[in-house]
């Protein structure tokens, strides 16, 4: 069952640390599951696959530095956590009854000081099984074509022809979401959603820029962070109601490359019908001129 909870960390000390916690965070979790389950680890840090889990970088959106980050012992710092089957649930659980006091974290100490694991607590916090998330997509089928909102919270990119690719273009968000999905949910959706993203859906607003993570070979890994909305050019209800699931499932599963180390951390924000002039307006509108 999908789910997703949050660290609220402190930092014992001011000391400097990585602008980029995130790779620092997989390998914290992987050491914590070693601790209980040292062949789930083993198996999750050789994967080639889907991994199934996503971290954060509890630094938030701060930029790429060699230099670093001086962390704040007065403030908390939020690492989220996102499981996405039941082996992880498991796993979980172990970790969860014996909680220890502290995490070490990109060579610094942290506290816990507290797990938010509750919906009603923050909205990036969740738990929702794959069933419920077809249920939404089956609610949704047949209330006309959609329009869906996202903010990407981390920087979002993908692998494409073998390079980074930094827009959100639908057939890529949606496409990302139906690798996840199929490789980790019980029941598999249609691989022709992805064709019906690239061919029915649009962006139809969008408020991003461009965000720098240091890969780990030092290359720069462009992404964007910030808001895309997109909506349906065409009403197939059941293709409407794939993106529905998978838009929900996005909470959980993060979208693009390297969720596990920080990146693709996004959420909807809304759904719902498509304005009734919206896709004549975007069929129709001019191309933008030369700027000024």
């Amino acid at each position: 069952m999908p789910s997703a909870f949050i660290y609220h960390l402190r930092p014992t000390a001011a000391v400097r640390v990585p602008s980029d916690l995130g790779r620092a965070g997989h390998a914290m979790l992987l050491a914590i599951i070693a601790a209980h389950n040292p062949d789930l680890a083993e198996r999750l840090h050789s994967a080639n696959e889907q991994r199934p889990m996503t971290i954060s970088n509890p630094l938030g959106r701060v930029a790429a530095s060699d230099k670093g980050v001086v962390i704040d012992p007065k403030r908390t710092y939020p690492l989220r956590i996102t499981l996405l089957n039941d082996i992880m649930e498991q796993a979980a659980h172990a970790w969860r009854e014996a909680p220890a006091a502290t995490l070490h974290l990109g060579g610094a100490t942290w506290q816990i000081e507290r797990i938010a694991s509750q919906s009603r607590d923050d909205p990036w916090v969740g738990r929702e099984s794959y069933g419920s998330l077809i249920k939404r997509g089956v609610e949704r089928a047949g209330q006309g074509p959609g329009r869906w909102s996202f903010t990407f919270d981390s920087p979002v990119s993908f692998r494409q022809r073998g390079m980074c690719q930094a827009l959100p273009l639908p057939e890529l968000v949606f496409g990302s979401l139906l690798d996840r999905w199929n490789a980790l949910a019980p029941f598999p959706l249609p691989g022709e959603v992805r064709r019906y993203a690239a061919e029915a859906l649009m962006v139809s607003r969008f408020e991003l820029r461009t965000a720098i993570v240091m890969s780990k070979g030092g290359t720069p890994q462009v992404g964007v962070v910030g808001h895309c909305s997109y909506i349906a050019l065409e009403d197939d209800p059941a293709m409407g109601g794939c993106i529905e699931t998978l838009a929900h499932f996005a909470l959980y599963s993060g979208i693009g490359a390297g969720t596990a180390r920080g990146l693709g951390q996004a959420r909807i924000l809304a759904s719902g019908m498509r304005g009734r002039n919206e896709a004549t307006r975007q069929r129709t509108s001019a191309p933008l001129g030369p700027l000024a």
